[in-house]
């Protein structure tokens, strides 16, 4: 009998002191401060809630954001589920306002039974397009995009799959082929001239890749392999609907998120996310995660590569001032030796982009699940879309992702030369 009590024991322990520790630490998170948030007042800075968490469970999760100034409005789009994870009732809403504070409902997109995230606006030729990812897996992990496209940003075509992308696929006895179809996860088109427009993908496709690190380290053995990798490629498109491959952008790594942004020169600048160097983890962060910076001369054809280990630049926006480039987007506060782990502190910052590396300005107000920017330029003014957990709390994460997960849409609002005279004063980073 002393030996079964004892045995009832070591197992009640085993359930329960795990379960014990997480209570423990959800709340320590719930009650410890918030991050203190001040601004330079060069920067004119300010923020406001544009739309609050929902009160009900199936609406409490705002996330994903783009914004764009379109036929003398703004319009944002987010999506609006359960939680970060897989919801196939969730939905991207479309709102508009004049002043970016007051905002109406005038759209809701949807994909029977599929869940739906990152939606991207562009504008072509007039008309407002849409681009967003459809998700059938609980961990997220969408593997192509879905378009639709409105002439007044109200009314707006049935989504259908963006399977009229044409790629090259390689092979290793030397061959090639052009393929036109689908399964690409493209981000936010841009164009210099109005005539051509160009985005990253993030995909798959058969070629032969030169694979690093196997000995565990970045600069480890490399060897040729023939498979499905996943990589980055530039594509343009005329239309927004017919896309062709530019050019491969990356390849030695898993890369995804990735913005462009052109320089005055038209030179092309990108920031993509990238989880690890070839060395694997990720929950718990990965010392090798980083941003990758990729620069092209047009015709973008051959890219060169910096790496800054400042932070992951999860969910992206990049955006030219005076021939300067900026980013808004996550911020995991490094360097850290793991970067990107789940329980960590995150926010949603200003960077200036470089060439070989990212300048931290300053961060948004802000936690835990946050960040996926839209970002419009009106005068001197500089309008930023993002989301958030609730901002009077400091929750890591996997908080936000899993446990609490309310989060609101934010808008922010800088002065334009305020900004780059803001980040005149980090000239000894910029040096």
């Amino acid at each position: 009998m002393k030996i079964l009590k004892t045995i009832f024991i070591i197992i009640g322990a085993v359930f329960l002191l795990p379960i014990l520790f997480i209570s423990m630490l959800i709340l320590f998170w719930e009650f410890r401060d918030p991050p203190a948030y001040e601004f330079d007042p060069m920067l004119k800075a300010q923020t406001w809630t544009a739309v609050p968490a929902g009160d009900e469970m199936r609406i409490q999760h705002n996330s994903n954001t783009d914004l764009i100034f379109f036929k003398g409005s703004f319009f944002l789009i987010h999506a609006q589920t359960k939680w970060h994870l897989e919801d196939k009732n969730g939905a991207l809403l479309i709102q508009r306002s004049k002043d970016a504070k007051d905002w109406q409902n005038i759209a809701r997109i949807t994909v029977p039974d599929t869940d739906v995230r990152d939606p991207k606006f562009a504008e072509i030729h007039g008309r407002l397009f849409l681009y967003f990812l459809p998700n059938v897996l609980f961990d997220p992990e969408p593997e192509t995009t879905y378009w639709s496209v409105s002439d007044d940003g109200v009314v707006w075509q049935e989504p259908q799959e963006l399977d009229t992308i044409t790629s090259v696929y390689h092979f290793k006895d030397g061959s090639s082929r052009q393929v036109t179809g689908g399964g690409w996860n493209i981000w936010r088109p841009k164009t210099n001239d109005n005539k051509t427009w160009y985005v990253m993908a993030s995909g798959r496709k058969p070629f032969v890749q030169p694979v690093f690190g196997h000995k565990g380290t970045i600069e480890g053995d490399a060897v040729e392999e023939e498979g499905t990798f996943p990589l980055t490629v530039l594509f343009s498109s005329s239309d927004g609907i017919n896309w062709n491959e530019v050019s491969e952008v990356y390849t030695a790594q898993g890369t995804f998120e990735s913005c462009l942004e052109f320089m005055p020169d038209g030179s092309m600048i990108a920031t993509m996310r990238c989880s690890s160097l070839g060395t694997g983890g990720y929950a718990f962060g990965n010392p090798t995660a980083n941003t990758i910076i990729a620069k092209a001369e047009y015709p973008y054809a051959k890219w060169s590569y910096a790496h800054s280990f400042i932070t992951r630049l999860d969910g992206a926006t990049l955006f030219p001032l005076d021939g300067r480039i900026f980013a808004v987007g996550r911020n995991h506060l490094g360097p850290r030796s793991d970067m990107g782990n789940h329980l960590a502190k995150k926010r949603t910052a200003f960077f200036e982009v470089l060439n070989d590396r990212l300048v931290f300005l300053f961060d948004l107000p802000s936690n835990g699940d946050t960040a996926y920017t839209g970002v419009v330029r009106r005068g001197d003014d500089i309008y930023v879309s993002y989301y958030t957990c609730p901002v009077n709390k400091d929750y890591p994460w996997v908080l936000g992702v899993c446990f609490l997960p309310k989060t609101e849409i934010r808008m922010a609002k800088v002065s334009a030369q305020g900004l780059m005279d803001y980040a005149d004063t980090f000239a000894y980073k910029r040096n």
